[in-house]
């Protein structure tokens, strides 16, 4: 990683969306906290509406925005186009969303959610530019750029699909119903930005933090044609007929594919050369493990679809459940203390190695801190996606409790990073 040179310019770009993710997950935990009965009906609540563009913006895409400056040109091997063109994306995504998770919370659609929409779009559509220009540079093309482009392409047809139904809200645009669209919308955004993009920075990462021999990528282009092909097909047969009998069959397409990737992580941790497995891995782990709950619910979510069956609504927010706060949430919460004490590490202490002792990265972190944040999160999961199913407002709220307490101690431990002072640790 530290192959890209660090500078000023860079560093405080990634390291500022790394604070305001951080900041979000917290404001994340307490409207959950304040919208523990909209977790009992639809999924299609204001409440629920806001909570998920929080989750899916503010936590999971604006951390995933800013650790690709850093990542992106790492796994490409290159230098990033423009750092000035990441500000100014980021100075368009955060007005952006916070205009549309306020709109969706008091749920006025209007001027103030459209405006917020068209923000974000722009945003988007600035980094998919800068992330296009940056591997452009490269001449040797790799499947972790097909999967990172991919990605990119799809973020941009989400926000502006996510665009043209916050204005058929008041203009109607659509002749069909907004929940007809609403599932191409979230799977556009799930299956192809958060899952290609995971899949193409972690395929680079997760072997060099495992310190594995395993090189090859057949399994990875397996990965990517059969969830590309899966995404497609799902987005047509949707469009034109709602979910049907085929979609267990584009399901079924896609489950391969993500079983693919999940046998490269296997490959990898069996031939690694680093026994250990520290905390930050092993929360990655238990991410691909949600990952596959997730994907064992989609069956249900069909069934019941099919047989016009209520519970099929359970189904689906706890598929959502498992995905966002689930799967993206885990990774992140342990990705964050891999990346980010490496990210501080190289702008502070690499200089001074050979002349004093200085800390590694695993030491500017409490690890006190991330036990309590990992036991935190395992009771969130325990506690509130059975507490989504039954309906438990008692579960629900234990599992709310812990999430603020896993975002509390995050947000601390980021900061003790972030603000570690440089010092020497004695002479060698």
């Amino acid at each position: 990683m530290s192959s890209i040179k660090q500078n000023t310019g860079l560093y405080r770009i990634v390291v500022t969306h790394y604070v305001v993710a951080a900041l979000c997950f917290l404001i994340l935990a307490m409207m959950m906290l304040f919208s523990v009965q909209a977790f009992t009906g639809h999924y299609f609540h204001p409440r629920i509406l806001a909570i998920t563009h929080m989750a899916a913006l503010g936590w999971g895409t604006m951390i995933i925005l800013g650790a690709s400056y850093q990542l992106i040109p790492v796994v490409l091997e290159t230098e990033l186009y423009s750092k000035k063109l990441a500000w100014i994306s980021f100075s368009l995504f955060l007005p952006g969303m916070i205009a549309l998770v306020y709109s969706f919370w008091i749920f006025i659609p209007g001027i103030h959610m459209q405006c917020g929409a068209v923000l974000l779009l722009t945003a988007i559509i600035l980094f998919t530019i800068n992330v296009y220009l940056t591997a452009k540079k490269k001449k040797q093309q790799t499947i972790q750029e097909d999967f990172i482009f991919s990605a990119c392409l799809c973020l941009c047809l989400t926000a502006a699909l996510g665009t043209v139904l916050v204005f058929n809200f008041t203009i109607p645009i659509f002749t069909q119903d907004q929940l007809h669209f609403l599932k191409i919308h979230a799977h556009l955004g799930i299956a192809g930005w958060f899952l290609l993009m995971i899949i193409g920075v972690s395929s680079k990462l997760v072997p060099m933090f495992l310190v594995s021999s395993y090189q090859k990528t057949r399994l990875l282009s397996f990965s990517y044609y059969l969830i590309v092909s899966a995404l497609l097909l799902f987005i047509v047969d949707s469009y034109l007929s709602g979910i049907n009998y085929r979609t267990y069959f584009i399901a079924l397409i896609g489950a391969a594919g993500v079983a693919c990737y999940l046998l490269f992580i296997v490959k990898c941790f069996l031939s690694r050369m680093r026994k250990r497995i520290d905390l930050p891995m092993m929360s990655t782990f238990f991410s691909f493990i949600l990952l596959k709950i997730a994907i064992l619910t989609i069956p249900f979510i069909i069934y019941y679809h099919l047989k016009n069956d209520p519970i099929s609504i359970r189904y689906s927010l706890i598929y959502g459940v498992l995905l966002i706060m689930g799967w993206i949430t885990a990774l992140i919460l342990g990705q964050t203390f891999k990346t980010l004490p490496f990210i501080v590490w190289v702008k502070h202490y690499e200089h001074l190695t050979g002349k004093v002792k200085t800390p590694m990265p695993a030491d500017l972190f409490k690890n006190s801190l991330l036990k309590v944040q990992s036991a935190g999160f395992i009771i969130f999961c325990l506690t509130f996606i059975p507490g989504c199913f039954f309906m438990s407002q008692l579960l629900l709220y234990t599992g709310i409790s812990s999430l603020l307490v896993t975002a509390a101690m995050y947000l601390t431990n980021v900061f003790i990073i972030l603000f570690h002072k440089t010092k020497t640790y004695g002479k060698l």
